[in-house]
This record gives structure tokens, sequence and C-alpha cells, in this order.
């Protein structure tokens, strides 16, 4: 595989408004990334992702636009965009923005337009279609509950809308809307950001001729995934837009891409893909508190082990995972993976070796290298996401007590990830001098950065370690390139691999249980990273203790 600059880098994903507040208003802003690039640098980080900073009412919490040309007032202003850049680049970190090109914001000017004159121009810039009946033109369900079908008022026509109603879809059929969405994407580039994390992008190509589908709930309604979902001729549609717009700025590109054949999968992140890279989301829906899997964490860990496994298997080779545990739209990793009484240093320390230094691109989460976790809410009123909120109302149509919907609703809304950043134990954990917009986790006097900065044994030194090896110059090329291999596949508790590359072998270990684990087979090496103070050897087997982690290098 032919080298590229973005290789090798170390992502971090940043959700502005809950990471550095500036002005006291309560919510993070532009400045308060810059205010925090040293630290960023310090951690080793060299790429970050910026969720979406551009003009929104923020119905979805700026994934919902209303202006792509310029920042939105309440993050700052397009020249503190320019400053970023300019300082990240300085530190040699790449900023990445959130590109949000299946829909728009309802407060869009084309929207509009559109609904001033659904015939007309700007009409044909989104999927609008009359009702049958007086009712939608079908029975797709949003994929945040309700009806994908809004009616625009005063007309016979409905707008659809895969995820808010105030998210009405583009219609990337027309040749004009496409041209215009190239233009923005190309000036932001001129501006000098690295490129893109890619929204919701497998959903622009749409299948509207299946009419009204078996319903799957209660609400008659249809999930209709399949029908809106990486529908073929999509493809037709993406190498466009690279050849229009990335291919020409050589940038990095993050697609949020789920379910792609095998056979696609090269046309996708090949060495001449769509994209740079995709997310791997097997793990996604794995939760020890929730689901099937609730208080079985232990089988849930092999699960995710053997899913992973089997997904870079079949990536080798072929391209790049983007490899991640924590985002903005799920629980945190030490809850989604961990009981709470299980939780401590040496399991928290555990998670990340797991797929740091898998092949791939590893990215953070704010907050992650500090161990911050979610806090369970008394009253759903202490929520403000409207899918959260809609996930509540569905909970309670399905049966359940207001205390059973509240309590699933902790234990998997994606708005334990948005609470503020943990910075010191001062008021506000340090993000803001005036009221934050969402509560600070009570834990914040212990779990923050300034303590763990303080303390070489915390968790933030331990991630910067694992940083730090990731990028060392003698291993990083095989981390990079390297072949992957399983081992000790048939233990139900371990979890490892190595990486070779012209002679080189690195092997990872990782206990998943809270039980000391030998290894079948016989190691040796030297010892590059370990969470505990030492590692045990009987007869060549390694003894590994409760989430004990281990990277070797082993001596040729």
């Amino acid at each position: 595989m032919k080298e590229k600059w973005w290789h090798d880098l170390i992502g971090y994903q940043i959700y502005p408004k809950s990471f550095q507040d500036t002005n006291s208003d309560g919510i993070g802003d532009i400045p308060g990334v810059i205010q925090r690039l040293d630290y960023l640098s310090d951690l080793g980080i060299s790429m970050i992702w910026i969720c979406p900073i551009y003009c929104s009412p923020m119905m979805d919490n700026g994934y919902d636009i209303s202006d792509y040309t310029r920042i939105d007032s309440v993050f700052g202003t397009n020249g503190d965009l320019k400053k970023l850049i300019e300082e990240a680049k300085k530190r040699g970190i790449t900023i990445i923005m959130d590109l949000v090109i299946n829909h728009t914001s309802s407060a869009h000017p084309w929207f509009q337009e559109a609904c001033k004159n659904p015939e007309g121009e700007y009409g044909k810039y989104y999927i609008l279609r009359k009702g049958k009946n007086g009712q939608p033109p079908n029975n797709w369900r949003s994929l945040f509950g309700g009806s994908a079908w809004e009616k625009i008022e005063g007309s016979e026509y409905y707008y659809l809308h895969l995820f808010t109603v105030g998210q009405p879809d583009l219609n990337w059929e027309n040749e004009k809307l496409r041209q215009a969405l190239y233009k923005m994407i190309n000036d932001w580039l001129e501006m000098g950001i690295g490129g893109f994390r890619i929204d919701a992008i497998a959903h622009i190509k749409k299948d509207l001729t299946c009419g009204n589908l078996p319903s799957d709930g209660p609400d008659g309604l249809c999930s209709g995934m399949r029908y809106f979902r990486n529908v073929k001729g999509i493809e037709d549609y993406l190498k466009e837009l690279k050849e229009r717009t990335f291919e020409k700025y050589d940038c990095f590109t993050l697609a949020e891409v789920d379910d792609i054949p095998e056979e696609r999968l090269e046309a996708y992140i090949g060495e001449n893909g769509y994209y740079s890279t995709i997310f791997d989301f097997c793990h996604c829906f794995h939760n020890c508190l929730d689901g099937a899997w609730k208080g079985r964490d232990k089988e849930m860990l092999l699960d995710v082990r053997n899913r992973v496994f089997e997904r870079q298997k079949k990536m080798e080779g072929r391209g790049f995972f983007c490899n991640y545990q924590e985002n903005h739209d799920m629980i945190r990793i030490p809850d989604r993976f961990l009981p709470k009484e299980k939780q401590n240093f040496y399991s928290l320390s555990m998670l990340p070796v797991m797929y740091f230094f898998l092949p791939g691109i590893p990215m953070l989460y704010q907050g992650q290298e500090i161990g911050m976790t979610g806090f369970w809410r008394e009253h759903i009123e202490d929520y403000v996401d409207l899918a959260t909120h809609n996930n509540y109302q569905g909970y309670l149509e399905q049966g359940m007590t207001k205390e059973q919907a509240l309590e699933k609703i902790n234990y998997t809304s994606r708005e334990n990830a948005r609470t503020p950043m943990q910075w010191n134990d001062g008021p506000n954990a340090g993000f803001s001098d005036g009221m934050p917009w969402f509560a600070v986790n009570p834990d914040y006097q212990k779990v923050n950065v300034e303590k763990e900065q303080q303390d070489n044994g915390s968790l933030l030194k331990f991630y910067q370690k694992l940083i730090a090896l990731r990028k060392h110059c003698v291993y990083q090329k095989n981390w990079v390139y390297g072949s992957f291999t399983a081992l000790e596949e048939d233990s139900d508790q371990l979890w490892c691999y190595m990486r070779c590359r012209d002679g080189q072998r690195l092997q990872v270990f990782v206990n998943m249980s809270d039980e000391w684990v030998t290894t079948k087979g016989c190691y040796d090496g030297k010892v590059l990273i370990n969470n505990y103070a030492a590692l045990s050897q009987k007869a060549g087997c390694l003894l590994l203790q409760p989430y004990q982690a281990v990277v070797l290098a082993v001596e040729s």
C-alpha cells in the first residue's frame, strides 16, 4: 500500500459545545479549543475532528445546518476558525470539520424557498412528494422516531426527513444542488482544513419506488433502512464527490458508513477509494447495562473481540479502519463495557490497549483519556436532547413505567457523553465561568485533567504513554503497516494479537477479565507498555493479572 500523509494520524474528537467556554455563556467555543491546543499537543494528538460549528438552530446540536458558509456566533467566527487552523498547524495538528450533506436545517434559505414554491428551483433541492389520500407518501419511520415525512403547510407536498423534522433531506439527484455543495466544500478546504468527518453519507441515495412497507412496530411505520442506506447507485455520487472536492486537495476523509458489503469495501476505502477511512462500528451496540448483553460483560467483551478480529482479518491490505471506542453518540466506554463496581485504573487502562495498536487510525473522544463516565439523572427533564426525549416517549408507548423508561435512558442516552469536559476541581470543572449549558458530572473533583497531570500513575499519563509508543520512530511503521495476527483465540478471557513488519514482531496482550489468566502460548520480549508494575511468567507462559494489559517487542 502506498504510504500517505494521514496514515499515522492520532485523532481526537471534540464536541465543541462541551469542551471549553471562554466567554462565560456556558457553551464551549473555538477560542476554547485554541486555548487547549498545548494540552492536546502534549497528549500526542495529531488530528482534531470538531463536531459541527456552522450556523444552526441547534435542533440536533449543529447537525441541522442553516448556513454552510459561516461559523455559528455561539462558537465564534470564521476568523476564529482560521486562527485555530493556523495555531494547530504550528503544533503539527490537522483540523478536520464535520461535513453534513445528507440534509440541511429547515431554517436554511434553500428550504425556506422550497416551502414557498415546492415546484420551483429550490423545491428540487429537497425530496418533496405529494401525499396519498391525505397520508404521507409512504410509511418510513424517521431514525429519530415518528414518520419520516412532514407536510409542507398550505400545500399537497411532504418533505422527507430521515432524522429530525428540522432536517429535510437533500435531493442528490439534482446536479445543481450537488455543484452548490461541492463549492462549499472546496471553500473550506481552501481555508486550510485538513479534511472532513462525513456525516450520514450512506443515506444520500434513496429508493422511493417501494411505497408502503409491512409495519414493524406499534406505530404502523417501517424502518425502511434498505431503501435509504447504501442504495445501489450511490457510488456514482461518491465518485463525483471525491473527484470534484477531496481529491483536489489530498485531504483526509473519515466517513460515517456502516454495513458496506465486503465486495464493495475496496471501492470505499481502498488505495483509490471514495474515502480515506471509515469507522469500525461493529461494537457500537454492545452495552453491558442494557439489551441482550445486560449483566454479561465478560461474554460481551468476547463477542466484541471476535467481531473486531474478524473485521481486521477481512480488511488486511485493503484499507484502513478508524478504530474508536467513544464518540458523541453513545454512552462512555467504561459504562458500556464494565459494570461500575469493576471500574478502576487497571480496567480503564486495559480498554484503550484493546484497540490502540490495531491497524488503522486510532480516535479518542474528549475526556476518554481521563476516564470520564456518565451519571444517571433523577428526572427526564434533566436531559435536553430531542432524540433522548423521543426515545423516552417511545419507551412509555411500549408499556414501560416512567421509572423503567428513565432507567433505560440513563443506560443508553448519548447525552452521557456530552457533559462538559472536566479540566480541574474548581467551579464547573474549569469548563466555564458561567452556567454550563448541561450539568457537569458530579465526579469532576476526583476525575479531572489537572489532577491527573500531577499523578504519574494516572489514566491520563497512561494514555500519553500509549500514544508515544504508537508514534515511536522504532515501532511506528509496524503499527501503521504491519500485518495483523490474532493470538490466543481459543481463550474466552484474552484479547491478544501480533503486528509484524520487516522481521519486527510486536505483541499485545489484554486480560479482559477480573481474574488471573495464563496464556497457552509461550511469549517473551521487551516490555513496552504495562499497566501493572510487573509481568509474571511461568514456564514461558504469561500470567496476566485482572485487567492487565501488556505490549511486548519480541527480540529477533
